[in-house]
């Protein structure tokens, strides 16, 4: 996972970012603290330092959590394309979820929590919303 974090930011976000260009990507290091820190119980200091080196000290200026209750989210799976996460106990998943909101609380100034339970036009809406709020106006070329 960190090689492959490590090879993404290295062949596609820095160079991107060097060229003055806004990076979405989905499942960046949030996502390594609350799978792999609070869903698998590993050590959340070791993690985040492997998470700094992988990502070459790149943080998100943005960090958005589409928060769905783990029922509802199973309940949207297509279970026979699920992945070995996805398919995990629904433990782990409320062990995932208290652990993406814990970074969350920890860190008001850079995630932004999302009602994923709403429609997808209101879900577009707020997070439309907490981007320009958060970064300013979309750049030309994301419009």
């Amino acid at each position: 996972m960190a090689a492959d974090r490590a090879q993404h930011v290295a062949e596609v976000v820095e160079p991107a970012l060097e060229q003055g260009r806004w990076v979405v990507t989905e499942r960046f290091s949030g996502s390594t603290l609350a799978y792999q820190g609070y869903g698998r119980g590993l050590d959340l200091d070791e993690l985040r330092r492997l998470v700094s080196w992988a990502a070459g000290g790149i943080e998100p200026d943005l960090t958005i959590l589409l928060d769905v209750p783990p029922l509802l989210a199973r309940g949207r799976l297509d279970l026979e394309r699920a992945d070995r996460l996805e398919r995990l106990d629904a433990g782990f998943h409320d062990r995932v979820r208290a652990g993406y909101h814990s970074l969350a609380e920890a860190d008001p100034d850079t995630w932004v929590v999302v009602d994923g339970t709403a429609t997808v036009e209101a879900v577009a809406e707020h997070l439309l919303a907490a981007v320009v709020e958060r970064l300013g106006p979309l750049p030309a070329s994301a419009r």
